[in-house]
């Protein structure tokens, strides 16, 4: 582990270059921490760095770790600031080469502006131009089923009348094809079904803790849409996860969920 001592490194002139898939700004002490800001990262997966790694950031008080967590490269670096450590987790993917220079002078830049008391919006401008922005894309419909073919959520086009009149027998069609692939593929074997292909439209498949979060579109661009996919998963966890381990049949309080969707996705 590298230690950074004070004062910080140069300031990085074109952050853009960088393209991080997420970051978090997180402040802690012995007893407790605060996410500052996020960008590009859901609440799930930062708190689980958090949880990960708090211990050995606290212990070393600067520094830096580097790890890989499942399809992701994390870059941690961390700042003793007064009384409370300043921790910056970067998230980029695993086999995407990095100019870590760059990305040393970006935490030096984000560090003196968090120092200078300035106000958030500038800490803000500077996260967001590394961060790309979520394409602009458009789905004909995102559904959220039960792996009981319960519909919790969905959105749909408004050209697509067929599948509004059909959200119950297409909630029992994914939790059929999720219980039928499971068995193909194996409980255990930690795969799980990823597509459903048509002529020329396709069901992408996300499945977290028997929860299936299915995108129907005619996009070919599947891995940027399983990315947007990825942080609804998180976000819905994040606000309704008690709800779903104790699920009582009423699925009114996941209305609200649309205006995450809209953040992510035209449908």
């Amino acid at each position: 582990m590298i230690v950074l001592e004070h004062p910080f490194q140069e300031i990085l002139t074109d952050s853009k270059d960088l393209e991080l898939l997420g970051l978090g700004l997180v402040s802690m002490t012995q007893n407790k921490f605060n996410i500052i800001l996020m960008k590009g990262i859901n609440s799930s997966l930062l708190n689980n760095l958090i949880r990960n790694y708090r211990e050995e950031i606290i212990k070393k008080e600067e520094g830096k770790i580097i790890d890989l967590i499942g399809i992701y490269t994390v870059y941690i670096h961390f700042f003793k600031v007064d009384t409370r450590i300043l921790s910056i987790f970067y998230i980029n993917e695993k086999d995407k080469l990095i100019k870590y220079d760059d990305l040393c002078s970006l935490s030096s830049q984000i560090v003196n502006e968090f120092c200078s008391n300035n106000s958030n919006s500038n800490l803000n401008a500077i996260c967001t131009n590394v961060i790309p922005k979520l394409p602009d894309v458009s789905v004909s419909a995102l559904f959220i089923v039960s792996s009981a073919g319960h519909s919790l959520f969905s959105k749909i086009s408004a050209e697509n009348d067929f599948l509004k009149k059909n959200i119950i027998q297409i909630g029992g069609f994914l939790s059929a094809m999720f219980t039928f692939s499971s068995e193909i593929i194996g409980r255990d074997s930690g795969d799980h079904l990823r597509a459903i292909s048509f002529k020329n439209r396709q069901f992408l498949v996300t499945i977290k803790d028997d929860i299936i979060f299915a995108c129907f579109t005619e996009n070919n661009d599947s891995k940027e849409i399983k990315k947007t996919i990825d942080l609804i998963v998180g976000e819905f966890f994040d606000r309704y996860e008690e709800r779903v381990k104790n699920f009582d049949g009423d699925v009114s309080a996941f209305n609200e969920f649309e205006c995450v969707i809209d953040n992510y996705f035209r449908i």
